[in-house]
């Protein structure tokens, strides 16, 4: 059995490990993709760090007032080790709980109920509180040992630091009761779906939708059986202090101000948080009084602009960003913003941190000046002055990502509508405003503005591969891996266009009272893609497809066309963007198909026999170094062989006819495939599958949920054929 010191060495060793888990983890949670996992994590340390350094305190204060074996008196102070270490266990809790206080993961799980932030069930730091409770009571009993060592300004120095924790916590659980009886927040949701029931009936021909977009305040509302409403004297007072979207358009090509900067990204900024608001709905659950609203669509088609100049593929995807980058902190897993809440929530927040940074500092300095750390083997200071500066480090990134976010350019920017004149009377406080709403905002979201790729025809040069190299690599080489088996890639300008002008192109006749949308998935006009041949099947061939089989039939098809003609620079766009949608199809149907129409399990169980079925191919026909052509013959006549997969043998097909047919026409060929694998997209992307997007925001993002966003602004929920899809 190990000597009582050393139990109590290792026992401090272990509290030291636990602090710095828990640092990493409670500081890493907003960023990891499984925020679920790390939240179990943190909740298991801090379930074991608090017991643990409590006991070890406890023993600590037992060994300090017990008398030695000749039967004198401990020697007091810094000259008694015991004493040194309980008061460096002290102040790693104290250090603990402010981390946890201000970096933990607030756990949100929509649920749709009212009485919750944004509308869902948001875990309040309580716990937090007894924990700061403990806390106290261990340095209460601790304070007498410390004696003229350290001395009553010290401590009281001490004690100072260990309640503006408690404070922070406080003004969080005071922020979540404010919030939940708030308009702006708690309440916002069914608000939001009452209100753009009643702007529709009254508001047709409006050039810009009347979306609010901040300023929502108990004296503008009115309930009824319906739920709630704004009352009409509100929705017709251009000039009150509820802030809508017409207000910012008008003010910002009438009146200038900071509102008329060139790349209109400040009140583009304002669109992306009223439309945040619309889509928060559709993540709770709530059904969408303007779901194939001519408005909406109308407004989306002008290039989300009042005079329709032309659409900007950029600026709308830009918004559409923003919009989940706002949906992405609100409604999953990050605290709300206090300055959503006014001002004086945001100032007092602030001035906690700094209080924090400052008090910091200042217990470094006691502890350094009283020696108050022992140097030990195990490094006791290292552990101690690092926690302190990751309290400053994340307290000041607490700041500045508060000061630069886009919640607080929304909130800045609705008082600046309010009060446009007040804040034009000093040009000192204009121009910092100004500067303020320059500022960039931190990395917030996790989406890179890039897209997922894989090619199944790469699986069979994995196969290759893994022959000439008899297995030696490593498996993820060889293999496809849940985040793709090729490297993502930037979503380009050329993507974005081929996503509107498909949108144009199939919804765009809607708004004018035009013929049935142009359909993809399942049945489809092939005339439009220029050929009727029976390898693009549809419903009444061999009992139909699924949505799965028909994207790895034309990605395969795409990717035998790419190897004959790859080098021609007249179509090198619509080339690029072809095969980056094709690659991408193909990745969601590999790594994420929660997000397409088919049944999960049907999609992974094809795309097992699919990529099998590749594999095999490739270990029958062998292969080597060979130039394009040869490998396009090889593959073609590889995977048309009667046994294989249909997908497959179609794939082939197609491939073989595109080569055929465009020989001489490349460019054509290339349009046709971007076309189709844009409308195949936005055939995709329209959903009832919330979760999984939901889920894919937690994960960092994907592009079909930006598009699925964009539908849903445009009016369109469900697929076209659906009971709901076509719009009236």
């Amino acid at each position: 059995m190990l000597p009582k010191k050393e139990q109590f060495n290792g026992g401090i060793v272990a509290a030291a490990v636990l602090a710095i888990l828990l640092v990493a983890l409670s500081t890493y949670g907003r960023r990891c993709r499984q925020p679920a996992a790390v939240r179990f994590f943190v909740w298991s340390a801090s379930i074991v760090f608090l017991p643990l350094t409590s006991s070890i305190i406890s023993s600590l204060l037992d060994r300090s007032k017990e008398p030695e074996c000749d039967g004198t008196m401990p020697p007091p102070g810094k000259q008694n080790p015991d004493v040194q270490n309980m008061w460096t266990l002290l102040l790693w809790i104290v250090l603990i709980l402010t981390i946890k206080c201000n970096a933990d993961v607030a756990a949100a799980s929509p649920d749709g109920g009212d009485v919750h932030i944004n509308g869902q069930r948001i875990r309040a730091p309580v716990e937090l509180v007894a924990q700061y409770a403990w806390a106290g009571f261990l340095i209460r009993l601790c304070v007498p040992l410390a004696g003229r060592w350290l001395g009553r300004f010290n401590i009281a120095i001490f004690m100072a630091f260990s309640v503006l924790g408690l404070a922070k916590v406080v003004l969080n659980l005071a922020a979540f009761w404010r919030a939940s009886n708030s308009f702006a927040l708690g309440k916002n949701t069914r608000l939001i779906a009452g209100y753009n029931a009643t702007w529709r009936s009254s508001d047709d021909g409006k050039d810009v939708p009347r979306y609010i977009v901040t300023g929502e305040k108990k004296k503008h509302v009115e309930e009824s059986a319906r739920g709630y409403r704004v009352k009409l004297d509100v929705l017709d007072n251009d000039l009150s202090s509820l802030v809508k979207l017409d207000r910012v358009w008008s003010l910002a090509e009438h009146d200038g101000g900071i509102l008329a900067e060139p790349q209109h990204k400040l009140r583009d900024l304002c669109l992306s948080y009223s439309l945040f608001k619309i889509l928060r709905r559709r993540l709770l659950g709530y059904p969408l009084a303007d779901a194939g609203s001519r408005e909406s669509l109308d407004f989306v088609l002008r290039g989300m602009d009042r005079v329709g100049a032309g659409v900007n593929s950029d600026r709308v995807f830009r918004v559409l960003v923003d919009e989940l980058s706002f949906a992405m902190i609100s409604t999953t897993y990050s605290p709300i913003p206090l300055c959503a809440l006014g001002g004086l929530w945001a100032t007092l927040n602030y001035l906690c941190s700094i209080l924090i940074i400052v008090g910091a500092i200042a217990v470094g300095f006691i502890y350094e000046v009283n020696d108050v750390v022992r140097t030990t083997p195990y490094n006791y200071k290292i552990i101690t002055y690092s926690l302190l500066v990751a309290v400053v480090l994340i307290e000041t990134w607490e700041i500045v990502a508060g000061v630069c976010s886009n919640w607080t350019k929304v909130a800045l920017l609705g008082h600046y509508i309010r009060h446009e004149s007040a804040w034009r009377r000093s040009s000192f406080v204009h121009a910092v405003l100004v500067a303020v709403l320059r500022l960039r905002p931190p990395m917030q979201w996790l989406w890179r503005h890039k897209m997922g790729q894989n090619s199944v025809l790469e699986l069979e040069s994995r196969q290759f591969l893994r022959r000439i190299t008899g297995g030696l690599l490593p498996e993820k080489l060889y293999l496809y891996g849940g985040a793709g088996l090729m490297r993502p890639v930037e979503v380009t300008t050329g993507v974005k266009d081929a996503v509107l002008r498909s949108l144009l192109s199939s919804y765009g006749r809607m708004s004018k009272g035009g013929a049935a949308v142009r359909r993809v998935g399942g049945r489809i006009n092939w005339a439009v893609y220029g050929t009727r041949r029976s390898w693009a099947w549809g419903d009444e061939d061999e009992g139909g497809s699924s949505n799965a089989e028909l994207i790895l039939t034309w990605h395969i098809g795409t990717a035998l066309f790419e190897m004959m003609n790859s080098t021609t620079s007249t179509s090198a766009p619509e080339m690029e963007a072809a095969r980056h949608l094709s690659c991408y199809c193909a990745y969601l149907v590999a790594a994420a198909p929660e997000l397409l129409p088919d049944s999960d399990a049907w999609t992974i169980k094809r795309y097992k026999d699919v990529s099998d079925d590749v594999r095999a191919a490739a270990l029958a026909a062998g292969g080597g170094r060979e130039s394009p052509a040869a490998r396009y013959e090889r593959l073609v006549a590889a995977l048309g062989v009667e046994s294989r997969d249909r997908v497959l043998r179609r794939g082939a097909e197609l491939g073989r006819h595109l080569v055929n047919e465009y020989a001489r026409d490349e460019a054509s060929a290339w349009r046709i495939l971007l076309d189709f694998w844009s409308d195949m997209l936005l055939y995709l992307a329209p959903s009832e599958k919330v979760k999984g997007h939901v889920e894919a925001m937690a994960r960092g993002g994907e592009f079909i949920t930006l598009v699925w966003a964009l539908l849903l602004h445009a009016g369109v929920i469900t697929r076209p054929g659906t009971p709901a899809g076509d719009i009236p």
